[in-house]
């Protein structure tokens, strides 16, 4: 491999130094404690990623089928299949009160992780800066540096549930300022804000006249008969008011990758070249699924929710056992866990969590300044496994306590 004399490939020495900004350039903890999981071979429990164990409905799976069947192989238009968009807007009509035309305010996606990087790409210039709740998904972060803007943490706190104040929000906007970037139901704490905090909110973008980005990919997994609420259905926000979601987490479509954005008019338009320039269109046959996702029976969701419903509160009563403290998730599938008792570095908890245990979730350290002490943990495994990862997250616990 030629290299220069640092001892570095070309490519790694000019880097560009935003992306050094990325965990420093280097591998995060993320894809470190994926390869020590890795390592230790197949007894491993993973309570770490994102991705919803209960199998894909079959309607969906067939509609996939058939379109690779049928041939459906070729590029869509950018913006996504017409019929795609249509049952889209249609969601958006009876899930959350807004109206958008198909053909001009909806954007199909390659995963709603790549309308976050379009978003950030499009409307962010050098120095622009992002408020966003602290703790954060770590694909926030990346994709604002990458794109040449500056991550601005809001705190949340255990003690509010990890809501996102309008007055902590207040006191961080500068004239740098351009978006508000709003997640509820979050990754990773599971919170989820009420209509209460989005109002008082939404009063702060319209003083401020911010844009504003509302992930909304966990609407459909909220517990307890919690309200989700779309930002941009509040008094002068739809034309201020940039929304994702996708498939991934209601429907178990993580693979296929299929997300959305809606917005104004004016901004869609701006962001279809850019979204063509990264990955064309979605893929055809996964477009085919979400249509059936959307069109077909919902049946799924009830059981879906009962189930994590129940995990969630065998998770709680491992933790309040241990006396490991958290707020009760509102939405998504994680436990947002203080691990302080530990007495380790996050990090250091997970690491001898996966190598000597055989259970994996991820450092709290990950995900923003405030997230030191925590760990993102989820309920995502059938009951066997999960028993036992909680079996041995109490004897990992309680072995640190011990040292």
């Amino acid at each position: 491999m030629a290299t220069t004399d640092t001892g570095m490939s070309r490519p790694r020495a000019v880097l560009a130094e935003r992306a050094t900004r990325v965990r420093g350039g280097g591998e995060s903890p993320f894809f470190q404690l994926l390869k020590l999981a890795e390592a230790r071979g197949g007894d491993v429990i993973t309570l770490g990623r994102g991705e919803p164990d209960i199998p894909t409905p079959a309607h969906i799976v067939d509609a996939a089928k058939d379109a690779l069947d049928a041939g459906y192989t070729n590029y869509t238009n950018p913006a996504g299949l017409p019929a795609l968009r249509e049952a889209i807007a249609e969601k958006f009509r009876v899930d959350n009160g807004l109206q958008y035309d198909p053909t001009t305010q909806i954007i199909v996606t390659t995963g709603a992780q790549e309308a976050l990087a379009i978003v950030m790409q499009t409307l962010l210039d050098p120095g622009d800066e992002v408020l966003l709740a602290s703790p954060f998904y770590m694909a926030y972060e990346a994709n604002i540096v990458l794109a040449g803007g500056a991550p601005v943490a809001v705190p949340t706190r255990e003690e509010d549930d990890f809501q996102m104040f309008a007055s902590e929000i207040e006191k961080r906007i500068s004239d740098r300022t351009k978006l508000l970037a709003i997640v509820s139901p979050s990754n990773p704490t599971a919170s989820a804000l009420t209509r209460e905090t989005l109002e008082e909110i939404a009063d702060v973008a319209r003083r401020h006249d911010l844009a504003v980005l509302s992930d909304e990919l966990y609407e459909k997994v909220v517990y307890d008969d919690f309200e989700h609420v779309s930002i941009a259905s509040l008094e002068g926000m739809l034309d201020r008011t940039i929304v994702i979601n996708g498939f991934s987490k209601a429907y178990s479509m993580t693979g296929f990758r299929v997300g959305y954005m809606a917005g104004p008019t004016d901004y869609m338009q701006a962001a279809l070249e850019p979204r063509h320039s990264l990955s064309i269109s979605t893929p055809t046959p996964s477009q085919y699924a979400a249509l059936a996702a959307l069109t077909g029976t919902q049946a799924h969701l009830a059981p879906m929710m009962e189930e994590y419903t129940r995990r969630r509160n065998a998770m709680a009563a491992t933790f309040d056992e241990l006396g490991v403290t958290y707020s009760m998730p509102r939405g998504a599938f994680y436990f947002w866990a203080n691990v302080k008792g530990a007495k380790l570095p996050s990090f250091e908890f997970c690491r001898r969590a996966v190598t000597e245990h055989g259970v994996l979730f991820f450092p709290g350290s990950m995900y923003g300044p405030e997230a030191e002490g925590y760990i993102r943990i989820s309920f995502l495994a059938p009951d066997d496994q999960l028993e036992e990862a909680l079996r041995r997250f109490a004897t990992v616990y309680r072995e640190c306590q011990a040292a």
